[in-house]
């Protein structure tokens, strides 16, 4: 068995896939060098005789660094979900353990305590304080500090569990069959499977299915509600129960509550069941029936003036990029059931991390683009702020409802169940976009990670089509992205037409839209920029001294930014105006000497769009093909290391 040592090693290894000193190793983990030369011993030792598929390679001159196979990447991803302290070796992750440890204080605690128990200096801890005391004080949360004391969070009862839990969210996948044992580590003291036969019971018992990020949210949660009134801790909150009596979540609160009470011998108060609801309220429970059949006939119970409100803007988006989004009714009413269940969230100040959001960003660029919009005026007509998480969310319906659109009519053949571990706009984006692409198929069914194992019976189905991890006895699974991409397609192909070579995909001259746009006048090559505001003011300025935009443009773009950043991964920014401004259709383009942050993510090459949305078929073909560009390392290489336009020859 490896040490803990050993496993942060080994973590550290891998999470920054480059070889490493012995030098580096020992500092970052403040041992000794002659410590690292054994520990890496042993564990050279260790993989070796557990045949886990990993090895350590040590060379002189060159470092230390690991390599594996399948079997070790899954491997090493269970050992870095599932280890103890093995993440304070990654910054990224230090300063959420901090708060874990200012969150579980009972009274105050010092900087030096937690820097012992961490294996850092003060002087990380100090630095992580400072990274985290702005976002503790949007969540209501003040950190209070005491000479010779050390320092402490206070706050209302229920806005410290919010910020537990938002914490353990940072640290912890929300999806995968093993969701328990991944966050059994930050509750030593209650035993999270009887957490998880109570959801479950009351799945079955009330008919509603949770998705597997809904799911893992409400583990947390209850076992929170365990641990603070398990330490004398309940909540206050002033929430009107009894409005929400003929509400769902109502029952599914009661029951909960009830079995809590039973299964941990606790009380909770109606400040604790209150807490319950509003989380309950803000996740998404949706009925067992098809989402089809669940979508329309809940058309009708939804809030009037709301609803008018949503259609309005479901027309006005339609309207800007050409879609026949309002009379979606699937759209209209799953979309606004998930918007409902995230405005209860935002007004309690609970954000849920979109764990897809990059892969949507890079593979649905154009639904992001409308669901941007779309975000603006929900935004504005709801009064709530919607940020980068929320678009994705949103992006993910719009997706299901252009696939739907594109869908093909067929007879349906092989049957499949799709398993889904990311909601029910992943679900329906899936569940419309195979449908489109192989129409003489049956989706018999849409499953969550949870339920996969006992609704799934070999021989039940042709195959099964999973977004998650899933290896199920005797039953052929397919793995894919959430957002299905060009080589899941290609795969359900193989698996569907074993016999054939696929022409799904048809291929065509290089990125004919986008270079059809790009003009050497509004072109800069390698420049030295050093943020986002200097790029979009440049190349606005170039833009509208072209005549391709007018002067409100590049203020335009700079709200749009504030809205969501338009990185879209993979060294690409795609910065723009929302609509208006554009006199002539054309893209600047600009690279950059060095990378610079875009948001989360660091861009070398800037598209800056000058486009009408209402030409919606160039529109629609611009992202298209900046989806696919971002994927293509010949066409970066030769757009980074051009000097002019003409240099840059992609066939």
């Amino acid at each position: 068995m490896l040490l803990a040592r050993e496993r942060k090693i080994l973590v550290l290894l891998y999470s920054k896939k480059r070889k490493f000193t012995t030098n580096e190793l020992a500092n970052a983990l403040h041992v000794s060098m002659r410590t690292i030369k054994t520990d890496i011993k042993r564990i050279m030792e260790e993989l070796e005789g557990e045949n886990t598929g990993c090895t350590i390679n040590t060379k002189a001159g060159q470092g230390i660094w690991i390599t594996y196979d399948e079997k070790g990447r899954q491997y090493l991803d269970n050992l870095l979900m599932n280890g103890d302290n093995f993440s304070f070796v990654l910054p990224e992750n230090r300063k959420y353990y901090v708060a874990l440890r200012l969150l579980d204080a009972e009274d105050y605690i010092s900087m030096e305590s937690i820097a012992e128990s961490m294996y850092v200096s003060k002087g990380t801890i100090v630095n992580s304080i400072n990274e985290l005391t702005p976002a503790m004080e949007k969540m209501g949360l003040i950190l209070e500090k005491k000479v010779k004391y050390g320092m402490r969070l206070l706050g209302e009862e229920g806005k410290l569990r919010i910020a537990r839990a938002y914490v353990i969210r940072k640290l912890v996948s929300n999806q995968g069959n093993y969701i328990s044992s991944k966050l059994q580590q930050f509750f030593e003291e209650i035993d999270l499977e009887k957490i998880n036969d109570i959801i479950q019971e009351a799945e079955k018992k009330l008919e509603f299915i949770l998705a597997d990020t809904s799911y893992s949210e409400l583990v947390i949660q209850l076992a929170i509600i365990v641990k603070r009134i398990g330490k004398g801790k309940s909540c206050t909150l002033e929430e009107e129960l009894n409005n929400y009596s003929l509400k769902k979540e109502w029952n599914i609160m009661q029951y909960i509550s009830k079995r809590l009470e039973e299964e941990f011998k606790i009380r909770l108060s109606d400040g604790d069941r209150s807490y319950l609801l509003i989380n309950l309220l803000g996740i998404n429970a949706q009925n067992e029936a098809p989402l089809a059949e669940e979508s329309l006939s809940n058309i009708e119970e939804l809030d009037a003036t709301s609803l008018k409100i949503w259609e309005e803007i479901l027309k006005e988006t339609g309207d800007v990029y050409s879609e026949n989004l309002v009379k979606d009714n699937m759209l209209k009413c799953a979309l606004f059931m998930h918007l409902s269940a995230m405005f209860n969230r935002l007004r309690h100040q609970i954000r849920l991390e979109n764990c897809m959001k990059h892969m949507v960003r890079e593979e649905l660029v154009y639904e992001v683009e409308v669901a941007s919009y779309m975000a603006r005026l929900i935004s504005e007509r709801f009064n709530v702020e919607l940020g980068e998480n929320e678009i994705c969310d949103i992006a993910m319906y719009l997706g299901a409802s252009l696939e739907r659109e594109k869908a093909q009519k067929g007879m349906c053949k092989p049957t499949i169940i799709v398993v889904c571990g990311s909601g029910m706009g992943t679900a329906q984006f899936i569940e419309a976009r195979l449908i489109r692409m192989f129409p003489n198929i049956t989706i018999s069914k849409i499953l969550p990670i949870t339920l996969a194992k006992t609704e799934i019976k070999p021989g039940n189905q042709d195959f099964v089509i999973s977004t998650v991890p899933l290896i199920l006895e005797g039953v052929d699974v397919i793995s894919v992205s959430p957002v299905l991409t060009e080589n899941d397609v290609l795969a359900i192909d193989k698996r569907l037409n074993p016999d054939k070579v696929s022409i799904l995909i048809e291929s065509q001259e290089k990125y004919p839209n986008l270079f059809g746009l790009i003009n050497e006048k509004i072109s800069i090559f390698k420049c030295d920029c050093k943020s986002k505001e200097e790029v979009i003011s440049l190349m606005g300025n170039r833009l509208l001294y072209e005549k391709y935009v007018d002067e409100g443009y590049t203020e335009s773009a700079f709200k749009r930014e504030e809205l969501a950043p338009t990185s879209i991964g993979d060294c690409f920014a795609v910065p723009h105006a929302f609509e208006g401004h554009v006199l002539k259709k054309g893209i600047g383009l600009m690279t950059l000497k060095k990378p610079i942050m875009w948001g989360n993510e660091k861009v070398q090459i800037v598209l800056m769009l000058a486009l009408d949305a209402r030409a919606q078929d160039l529109f629609k073909g611009v992202f298209s093909e900046l989806a696919d560009i971002t994927k293509d390392t010949e066409a970066i290489t030769k757009i980074l290391s051009a000097d002019k336009l003409s240099n840059i020859q992609l066939k």
